[in-house]
């Protein structure tokens, strides 16, 4: 790693802990946990609605860090955005759009919901949101 992605690094880390996040601040960590939670919602997500509302919040991280200031200076984020949009595409076709309205339509990943999910998620998004998603077998 050089300098300059180093300070990359340490700056993107220093961001989004003082956003709140206390694990997985690096960007690579971060990528990592978005790209598993996706890969896991196209195998048929296995947690609950907590879970799952719970691991959508490294999109979040993601987007507040993409959108800082502080960060555009680096040539690296425009690698790092790069790579969020190509999980971002995968997790779009997953999606139920528009199912919590209410939602930021720039928060897509969380206005939306996905389609279709294991046992434990299927029956907490009926129970407590009221929307039907398809049963992964």
């Amino acid at each position: 790693m050089n300098q300059d992605t180093g300070n990359f690094r340490d700056a993107f880390s220093s961001f989004v802990r003082e956003s709140g996040r206390w694990r997985d601040v690096e960007p690579e960590a971060l990528l990592s946990r978005w790209s598993r939670f996706v890969e896991s919602c196209e195998q048929g997500y296995r947690g609950d609605a907590e879970d799952y509302f719970n691991d959508l919040t490294s999109r979040d991280s993601l987007a507040r860090a993409l959108d800082s200031a502080e960060l555009q200076s680096f040539p690296e984020l425009v690698l790092l955005r790069a790579e969020v949009e190509a999980v971002d595409a995968r997790f779009r076709t997953l999606l139920m759009p528009d199912a919590f309205p209410r939602i930021s339509e720039e928060s897509w990943w969380a206005r939306g919901v996905v389609k279709s999910a294991r046992r434990r998620l299927v029956e907490d998004l009926r129970r407590e949101y009221r929307l039907e998603v398809a049963l992964v077998e």
